[in-house]
């Protein structure tokens, strides 16, 4: 058996999903936010953004997409907008 080369080659049970999350802290004068960017074994990505310090819940999302950048960028500009 050869051994994969890259995280979205690993073999996955039926059924199952491999998400790969990297995690980013956006500083702004709004505040601080924990960014997740999450990526699919197909190269897709999505991220998703709360506040760090606030007693509101808010959750930011993206859509779905094929760059992490464009997720990143779609998840702060929601904050800023608000």
């Amino acid at each position: 058996m050869q051994m994969p080369k890259e995280w979205h080659e690993a073999e996955v049970p039926e059924g199952g999903k491999l998400l790969r999350k990297e995690s980013y802290e956006y500083q702004t004068d709004k505040g601080d936010f924990d960014i997740e960017v999450f990526e699919n074994m197909k190269g897709e990505f999505y991220a998703i953004a709360v506040p760090r310090d606030d007693e509101r819940l808010v959750i930011y999302g993206s859509n779905v997409t094929t760059s992490r950048a464009l997720a990143l960028s779609v998840v702060m500009e929601k904050i800023e907008r608000e």
